[in-house]
């Protein structure tokens, strides 16, 4: 199992002195570095620092934001836009009131493309909103 880097700083830390009283300040410096742990990417130490940080729903919401066209494409992604996603519901803002009457038969339409993007459980319900009337604070 791999040491958590905490361990591994605390036990450079013990190794250090006892490699420069045998090689010498310089030399125990470099040998300490053959003993540490191999070298890891910079993207897999931001990802582990980051996994936590990130709301779920935040991500989700991201996701479709940025790969709307994709899912819906056409007219219908510009009439209808992803503002919020909480708890399995996403909140499409419509440009106009009327959109919402015209758009509720296509709902089922939205959902599947949404299930075939980003998976079937992520998203179960869809409300649309008319622009400006839902606030970006939760």
């Amino acid at each position: 199992m791999a040491e958590s880097r905490k361990e591994q700083f605390r036990q450079r830390r013990t190794l250090l002195p006892l490699f420069r009283s045998w090689y010498g300040r310089e030399r125990g410096t470099l040998e300490l570095s053959a003993h540490s742990a191999g070298p890891v990417s910079a993207a897999e130490v931001m990802k582990e620092l980051c996994e936590n940080l990130i709301d779920r729903d935040v991500a989700l919401y991201i996701t479709l934001e940025t790969r709307w066209k994709e899912i819906i494409p056409g007219k219908l992604a510009a009439c209808a836009r992803p503002a919020r996603c909480r708890e399995g519901v996403l909140f499409l803002e419509v440009r106009h009131s009327a959109l919402v009457r015209e758009l509720t038969p296509s709902l089922d339409l939205f959902l599947a493309r949404i299930a075939a993007a980003v998976g079937s459980d992520e998203i179960r319900e869809i409300r649309l909103v008319p622009a400006g009337s839902l606030s970006r604070r939760k």
